[in-house]
């Protein structure tokens, strides 16, 4: 099938040709309370008047038809079992029912839109019983809204509601990745999209509130503030502390399921992942100004990167320090006995020339050479005991 022909399919105000159907919509919307105030204004009330002129009518019919497209497609793009707007499969059926009083727009955009929803996604997967395969033996959207909450029904539609959930916000999530590698990823999140699949794919069921059911309003409390970063454990995914979520700015760094947190979660990640956050720093650095422009839609100007990680250090001193070898002491330099001279090769290191000096200590010998050249600094030589005196 070509797409342009899919597309007049979908369409339902390609479909409508019949002028008495048209009329018949116009005035259904013309005593619909519940329609969109503003996009009714946006084309003047007179659109549902009837115009003597045949052509000012025809105008007018073509302005209701597009209305009426636009809004079903709202209803149906965004229902909690995903777009079912894209084929067109349910636009024929609820015109019928919008025109003949049944329903109104509200009845479609709210929870009718989720009960088709329903159908179609139990439908596809041949969940339905026979009797219920066909969605236009249905006379109302109540009729079928009492089918797909049948208890046998119940469970299937649960299971496939979580998963259209997550698949919508991963499809709408924001974020920049700043470290994935064979064992970690994390992530700076950009919207809500973002935190709740961090929450709920993956493995481990995290509890983050900025993840949550209600975590848009959290997301939006704590992202002005400073970056959220979100950081998956990818060889341990089932354990809670395979997810990670840490808010400089409210000195927060807590596990999945929020047993360890703040301080207590800054030594737990230097524990288990010692070297992580200077990774996680490394690319903050990399990705400093795709970070900073994206954020602008957070916080005005976007975040400072700098500022950020100068945080992130000052709140969580032990993950940050974790990895780090002790530096290995340096070994005091052999000293003769004080009072006693033996021999030094002095380099001077611009040229390499080389001199044998006898003093009692390396400072000794230092001062005995810029006694001779006075214009010769300390740091440009180098002093060692010849082979003979170690």
């Amino acid at each position: 099938m070509k797409i342009d022909q899919l597309l007049t399919e979908a369409n339902i105000a390609a479909k409508l040709k019949d002028p008495k159907t048209i009329k018949m919509l116009g005035i259904a919307m013309r005593h619909d309370a519940t329609l969109p105030r503003r996009k009714v204004a946006a084309l003047g009330g007179a659109i549902f008047k009837q115009e003597m002129d045949p052509k000012k009518q025809a105008e007018n019919d073509q302005k209701i038809l597009a209305l009426w497209s636009e809004l079903l497609d709202d209803s149906l793009r965004s229902t909690d079992y995903g777009d079912i707007s894209i084929d067109g499969k349910f636009d024929d059926w609820l015109t019928r029912l919008y025109i003949n009083g049944i329903v109104e727009y509200e009845d479609i955009n709210g929870e009718g839109g989720d009960a088709l929803g329903a159908w179609k996604a139990l439908s596809i997967r041949g969940k339905l019983k026979p009797e219920h395969q066909d969605f236009n033996k249905f006379r109302s959207l109540k009729q079928l809204q009492a089918v797909v909450q049948k208890r046998e029904y119940r469970d299937e539609l649960a299971r496939i509601k979580d998963a259209e959930t997550i698949e919508k916000h991963k499809r709408e999530r924001k974020e920049i990745v700043v470290l994935d590698d064979e064992k970690f990823l994390a992530v700076i999140p950009l919207n809500y999209g973002s935190c709740y699949t961090f929450n709920n794919s993956a493995g481990f069921q995290a509890s983050f509130c900025t993840g949550s059911s209600s975590g848009a309003r959290w997301f939006e409390r704590y992202a002005p503030e400073g970056p959220i970063i979100s950081i998956l454990d990818k060889e341990n995914t089932e354990d809670e502390n395979s997810k990670w979520q840490i808010h400089a700015p409210t000195g927060q760094m807590n596990n999945g399921n929020q047993t360890i947190t703040y301080s207590r979660g800054d030594a737990k990640v230097a524990e288990l992942f010692p070297g992580l956050m200077k990774k996680i720093v490394a690319g903050m650095k990399a990705n400093a100004e795709e970070i900073r422009a994206a954020s602008k839609e957070i916080k005005p100007g976007g975040y400072d990167i700098t500022a950020a990680i100068e945080e992130l250090k000052d709140k969580f001193p032990k993950s940050f320090a974790s990895g780090e070898k002790e530096p290995e002491p340096e070994p005091e330099p052999e000293q003769a006995p004080e009072g006693e001279e033996r021999t030094y090769v002095v380099t001077l290191l611009a040229t390499g020339r080389q001199a044998r000096v006898q003093g009692t200590s390396e400072d000794d010998v230092i001062r005995k050479v810029r006694e001779r050249h006075p214009d010769i600094q300390p740091e440009e030589l180098r002093v060692e005991p010849a082979e003979n005196e170690q």
